[in-house]
């Protein structure tokens, strides 16, 4: 009886941890800048849209599932990490939405994201791919 008490517990304690809030902030801004931005954009698509819902529940529920489990085996900190890198992913989302739409942003700090975008570009053939990265050691004839 005192797994499940302490698995309780560990539950509550993720679902009102800073970083479980901070991600749940991010996914309802990204989400609300995303679809902001299909619209703007006048490149709603349904399909798109629905992805990027599942995905995002996915993001918020999968976390709280697994918390209990990580948390009594003793590595709470390790999911706390795994919510903050999270965190930092739909961060670069919002971010990303943000520009794209043309709300004010720094403007070096603009150019430092597009010359990372095109970096990617080059590198990958696509800033967003599905494709398996090329290995370094693979030459194109």
């Amino acid at each position: 009886m005192d797994v499940l008490q302490h698995m309780a517990q560990s539950f509550d304690k993720g679902w009102t941890s800073h970083y479980y809030m901070l991600l749940v902030g991010l996914v309802f801004a990204d989400l609300f800048l995303g679809f902001s931005r299909a619209i703007s954009l006048k490149k709603f698509n349904s399909t798109i849209g629905l992805a990027g819902i599942t995905k995002h529940v996915t993001v918020l529920v999968v976390p709280m599932l697994l918390y209990p489990f990580v948390d009594v085996m003793g590595y709470g900190s390790v999911a706390d990490g795994i919510i903050a890198f999270l965190a930092l992913s739909e961060g670069g989302s919002v971010l990303e939405n943000w520009i794209a739409m043309g709300l004010p942003f720094k403007e070096e700090w603009r150019r430092f994201f597009d010359e990372k975008k095109l970096e990617q570009k080059e590198r990958v053939g696509s800033v967003h791919t599905d494709e398996s990265l090329p290995h370094e050691n693979d030459k194109i004839l």
